[in-house]
């Protein structure tokens, strides 16, 4: 182990250089093979980063979905999925959002100090410095 934290980007870009288009649906540019890797990669990590465009855009999971995995962390001590985390300039992030209410782990928010109030709305939780 270094003394900088390992981090690993996952993102799935169209041919031309794209991760998004302009419409309001979620732009699925993955198949099921690639679906698998990525939670496969997931199931490897302690966290997962995601910003609060995409939680408003795609209101993600972000939790492992193989059984096998989610077992195999518990049984490595591990929660059954990673902790959740997002970044937010405005703290406008919909409660309900599957961020906040799916899974039994820990949430994070890191957002400006002009929307920690808007943030701890959101989660439910204080505000941690």
């Amino acid at each position: 182990m270094t003394s900088r934290p390992y981090v690993v980007l996952s993102v799935a870009a169209s041919l031309d250089g794209y991760i998004d288009d302009a419409t309001p649906e979620r732009l699925l540019l993955s198949n099921d093979e690639d679906f698998d890797r990525v939670d496969s990669v997931r199931a490897g990590v302690d966290a997962i980063l995601v910003g609060a465009s995409t939680i408003r855009a795609d209101d993600p999971r972000l939790m492992v979905r193989s059984e096998d995995r989610r077992a195999k962390r518990l049984a490595d001590g591990q929660p059954e999925s990673p902790v959740k985390v997002t970044i937010t300039a405005s703290g406008e992030i919909d409660p309900e959002a599957k961020f906040f209410t799916t899974g039994d782990i820990d949430k994070i928010a890191y957002t400006t100090a002009a929307a920690v109030r808007p943030c701890q709305l959101a989660s439910g939780t204080p505000p941690r410095s």
